[in-house]
């Protein structure tokens, strides 16, 4: 999918300086709440997570019609905001598994003699190739939506096609992530949120990015293992934040510490 995403990232240096600018500070900033205020911030996170779960089975499953999308994803919000520790720790897990499903799959469609054909027939908008074009919002709006349908539909089929060695990786790593979340919420919750605000962070500084021309998704497939270890370290780095940051509720340290007789002294 590399080809798919490098054409989209040349018109995306076409995008008018509004519609880069503005959304990707935002996006920056969003993500570093995530990032650093998860723990704090369990409830919305939880809200959020499950309205994005529900809506990525549903579109997973075919049901693209908006209202359905709309109604799963109000249910997913509800969910969330109630049962936030339930639902953070299956989001976590499935995400995991997912990751796993998807590194593996593609790392084993490309040894030789996979028998997997390249696809390379991604969306394209020649009238947008020629010259120094300013894309509008609308345009943007459309060449965005329809490039991450593409990517979505070739994640799914790669999902749907993977072996059977993938899906057992993946469904240790989500055993092993629902583990960890039963023992350990606090620290599974800041580990997911750490992720998920990191991976926005780079979103939204490829957003920017983009507008200064850059070319900033050749430049990171050149240098993966480089920026695979800041992204490990800004995981690491905001759990530990987190953490400090939010510590345990009172009624859960009570519940920990020995319960005083009547007659002992203050």
């Amino acid at each position: 999918m590399f080809p798919a995403i490098e054409y989209y990232q040349s018109l995306a240096e076409k995008f008018q300086s509004r519609i880069l600018t503005v959304p990707g500070i935002i996006v920056v900033v969003t993500g570093l709440c995530i990032w650093l205020a998860g723990l704090r911030w369990r409830k919305t996170f939880a809200a959020i997570a499950g309205g994005g779960t529900l809506a990525a089975i549903a579109v997973s499953l075919g049901r693209n019609d908006v209202p359905v999308v709309l109604t799963v994803v109000l249910i997913g919000i509800s969910v969330g905001a109630l049962i936030e520790k339930i639902v953070l720790g299956f989001f976590g897990a499935a995400a995991a598994a997912v990751i796993v499903l998807l590194i593996m799959s593609a790392n084993l469609q490309s040894q030789p003699n996979s028998g997997y054909v390249p696809q390379d027939s991604y969306p394209k908008w020649p009238q947008y190739q020629q010259g120094d074009i300013a894309i509008n919002p609308s345009q943007a709006a459309e060449i965005t939506i329809k490039m991450a349908s593409y990517f979505a539909e070739r994640a799914i089929a790669g999902v749907k096609s993977a072996p059977m060695v993938a899906f057992a990786a993946a469904a240790v790593t989500a055993l092993v992530a629902g583990f960890i979340a039963l023992l350990m919420p606090r620290l599974f919750i800041a580990v997911i949120s750490s992720s998920l605000g990191s991976a926005i962070i780079f979103t939204g500084i490829l957003m920017l990015l983009f507008y200064k021309c850059s070319k900033p998704v050749n430049y990171i497939a050149e240098k993966n293992h480089f920026f695979s270890m800041v992204f490990a370290a800004m995981i690491l780095f905001g759990t530990v934040i987190q953490l400090i940051l939010s510590p345990p509720a009172v009624k859960q340290i009570e519940d920990y510490m020995p319960v005083k007789k009547k007659g002992d002294k203050k």
